[in-house]
């Protein structure tokens, strides 16, 4: 055999065992955390890409699992909550300036950008009358729900049943939910809407409207419960259930979460019947805090102050779980809560009244004094059955195994690095299917 055949067989011998060789041989690309990552567990995290978006920041990015930017978006405007939704758009609260509701939480605006970075809508809601705040949800159809201040003046408060020695600042700031349908670039269509001021309860003055015995209505609220300030309930959350069409607001000066249907019409949400489950628009379900409806202590209290209140599973034999970042549980001590609240098998809740409704306590809690935020802050339960936490005043970003080990971390490199809530999107995300997402070189959060 000649040395060119024994070259040949040579060739095609090692193109063999090259293709033969299996996945295993192959050693990926190791790409090093940087220095902004502190713990890194590869195969205890749950691999995607972290959305944040700094308070103090014009810009939204997305990061990897080592810390690093593999997409940014950038905006004139600074960002409040901000969202990715399976289109590839990133939706933004900003805050429009305004003497107006000057509140922690204002925003006013909403921004969608395009994957690409384009702003493809921009929608502000605020005036001398009310102002969009804090939060929105995206619902499946693309709509988006948001919170919004409504002012009420000292003679309408007063109509209604507040004490006037509550009326500090001379009026009261109610709630309004609505859902928005973005229309053309800068317009919207409000669809829905539910007010908190349609669902009243006082037991102050019987000569004014809402007057009534306050712990036969746990599906009303009181409207001499808080006092301080306008800003009477501070709705700081929203979320919606998609399995039963309810919407979950937290309400951070009641401690409390609020469940109410949104599968009612505008009309059926200001009474008191309609829907799937014939409320109306009164409260579904209500907890954390007993004594703002007129029932239990203050030793019966479970939320403090909490934010970023989440339905994370539903099990319909005994109930629904709920996640929470109760930010003032402790003094200078926070905590992450997960509780089961009773629902019945159509999504349905037995609201009781002169009780304290269930559960009595958590199902499960994590603390840390690495996680303690008096304010803003969040936390996600992730598909793995990880929980990603958001420190929201110490921009840290921690992620917890089932074990309560922390498997991941970062913290934002600003000096101050404040962000609402954070979170953690698969690779398998609708959003990035069929984009590339490289490390941006030299591109640096700020």
């Amino acid at each position: 055999m000649s040395i060119n055949k024994y070259l040949v067989l040579f060739v095609l011998l090692s193109i063999f065992l090259y293709q033969c060789k299996s996945d295993d041989d192959f050693t990926e690309e190791i790409i090093e955390p940087n220095e902004n990552v502190g713990v890194y567990i590869k195969n205890e995290f749950f691999e995607g890409y972290t959305l944040i978006s700094p308070v103090v920041s014009n810009n939204s990015y997305l990061i990897n699992m080592e810390g690093y930017v593999v997409k940014k978006w950038i905006s004139d405007n600074i960002p409040l909550a901000v969202y990715l939704d399976e289109n590839g758009h990133l939706l933004r609260t900003y805050k429009v300036e305004s003497d107006d509701f000057n509140s922690g939480g204002k925003t006013g605006g909403i921004e969608m950008f395009d994957f690409e970075g384009n702003v493809i809508w921009d929608w502000q809601y605020c005036n001398s009358d009310y102002c969009l705040h804090h939060d929105i949800s995206i619902l499946p159809n693309g709509n988006i729900l948001a919170t919004v201040w409504d002012r009420k003046t000292a003679d309408d408060a007063i109509a209604n049943g507040r004490n006037p020695d509550l009326l500090i600042d001379n009026e009261v700031w109610s709630e309004r939910i609505i859902e928005i349908k973005p229309v053309g670039f800068n317009d919207a269509e409000i669809v829905w809407e539910w007010s908190l001021w349609n669902h009243l309860i006082q037991n102050f003055d019987d000569t004014k409207l809402n007057f009534g015995v306050v712990s036969e209505h746990p599906d009303l609220i009181d409207l001499n419960f808080t006092i301080g300030d306008a800003n009477l309930n501070h709705i700081n959350s929203i979320f919606y259930i998609d399995s039963y069409d309810q919407i979950i607001m937290s309400s951070r000066r009641f401690n409390e979460l609020f469940i109410i249907d949104h599968s009612t019409s505008t009309t059926e949400a200001s009474g008191d019947s309609g829907g799937n489950y014939n409320k109306g628009g009164r409260l579904l379900y209500r907890w954390g805090n007993p004594s703002a409806y007129g029932s239990g202590s203050q030793n019966d209290q479970r939320l403090f102050g909490q934010h970023d209140v989440r339905y994370i599973s539903g099990l319909p034999s005994n109930g629904g779980n709920f996640l929470v970042f109760n930010n003032n549980r402790f003094e200078n001590a926070s905590s992450i809560d997960e509780f089961l609240i009773p629902q019945n098998s159509d999504g349905s809740y037995n609201l009781l009244e002169n009780t304290n409704n269930l559960p009595l306590d958590y199902e499960w809690s994590y603390m840390s004094p690495e996680i303690y935020a008096p304010r803003v802050s969040g936390a996600m339960r992730l598909v793995n059955g990880n929980t990603l936490i958001t420190v929201g005043t110490e921009g840290l970003l921690t992620e917890i195994n089932s074990d309560q080990e922390i498997v991941w971390s970062y913290t934002i490199p600003i000096e101050t690095n404040d962000v609402f809530k954070c979170f953690r999107y698969s690779k398998t995300y609708p959003a990035f299917n069929n984009q590339e997402l490289p490390i941006l070189e030299n591109t640096a959060i700020e």
